[in-house]
C-alpha cells in the first residue's frame, strides 16, 4: 500500500550501480529505509538534491509490516533550503545536527512531535538572521526532551551540579567522572530556559561553549547505546569563533 507522507533524510549508502539506499524519518513512520531504483542513472526522474542531509521532503511511499526495503515510488522538495547552502557556519551546524540525528534516533514507529521539532528546527536555522553559533547547544538540549533524557530539575545554590548520568541537578558531587562544574551547569541551566528566537543573546565564549558541547555529548552517549563518536564536530569546532 502506498501513502503519502512528509520526511527528512538522515543518510544515504550506494546499493548498486544506480540505485540509493536512503534512511528517512517521517511523521507517519518513524527511522526507516528506502531503495530508490535508478537515481543514479541519467534518465532517472529523481533529482540529486532530493538526497542531501537532512533535506526537507514530500514523498509517497511503500509501508508493510515486513522487515524487507519500502520503496519511493514520488519524492519531491517540500522546503527549499535559502542559506545552510551557502553558509559555512549553518552548513557545518546542519552536517553536525544530521550526524547527531543519525545517531540518535532508532524509533521505527511515528513520532509527529519529534517531526515537527526537527523540520521546524531546521527551517529556523536557515532563515536566522542572528549569530546562530549557539543554534546547535539549543538544539541538542531540546533534542533530549523527545529522546526521553531532558534534563531534570534546576541550577540553584541547593542543586548547583549537573550529573551527566543521572540527567539532574544535584547538591553534591557525584562519585563518578560524569558532571559539569558549577559555571557548565550554570550554562545548561541558562539554554534550558532560553527560546529559539533568543538563544542568540546568550553570551558564551568560545571555550566555555566548546566545554558544554563536548560534555552534551558524553551525555548522549551516556544514554543512547551504541551512540559512538561524533566525527564532525572537529569541524564545526573550526569554523565556529
Amino acid at each position: 500500500m502506498l501513502h503519502k507522507t512528509s520526511g527528512i533524510l538522515l543518510h544515504t549508502i550506494k546499493y548498486s550501480e544506480t540505485s540509493l539506499i536512503v534512511k528517512i524519518i517521517s511523521p507517519d513512520f518513524g527511522v526507516k529505509s528506502y531503495i530508490v531504483n535508478g537515481v543514479r542513472s541519467k534518465k532517472s526522474k529523481f533529482k540529486a538534491a532530493l538526497f542531501q542531509p537532512l533535506a526537507l521532503v514530500d514523498m509517497v511511499v511503500s509501508n508493510t509490516d515486513t522487515d524487507k526495503l519500502q520503496r519511493i515510488s514520488e519524492i519531491n522538495i517540500l522546503y527549499p533550503y535559502i542559506d545552510i547552502p551557502y553558509n559555512i557556519i549553518k552548513s557545518s551546524i546542519a552536517l553536525f545536527l544530521n550526524e547527531i540525528l543519525y545517531k540518535a534516533i532508532k524509533e521505527q514507529h511515528s513520532n509527529e512531535n519529534l517531526f515537527e521539532f526537527i523540520k521546524n528546527s531546521l527551517q529556523l536555522l536557515d532563515l536566522d538572521h542572528e549569530n546562530c553559533s549557539n543554534f546547535h547547544v539549543f538544539f541538542m538540549i531540546q533534542l533530549s526532551r523527545y529522546l526521553g533524557f531532558f534534563p531534570d530539575g534546576n541550577y540553584s545554590d541547593t542543586t548547583p551540579v549537573f550529573d551527566l548520568q543521572e540527567g539532574r541537578f544535584v547538591n553534591n558531587l557525584p562519585n563518578h567522572p560524569h558532571y559539569l562544574n558549577m559555571v557548565q551547569s550554570s550554562l545548561i541551566y541558562e539554554f534550558i530556559k532560553v527560546q529559539y528566537g533568543t538563544i542568540h543573546l546568550l553570551k558564551i565564549d568560545r571555550n566555555h561553549r566548546k566545554q558544554l558541547l563536548q560534555s552534551l555529548i558524553i551525555y548522549y552517549q551516556l544514554h543512547i547505546p551504541s551512540f559512538g563518536e561524533i566525527k564532525s564536530y572537529e569541524i564545526l569546532e573550526q569554523v565556529i569563533a
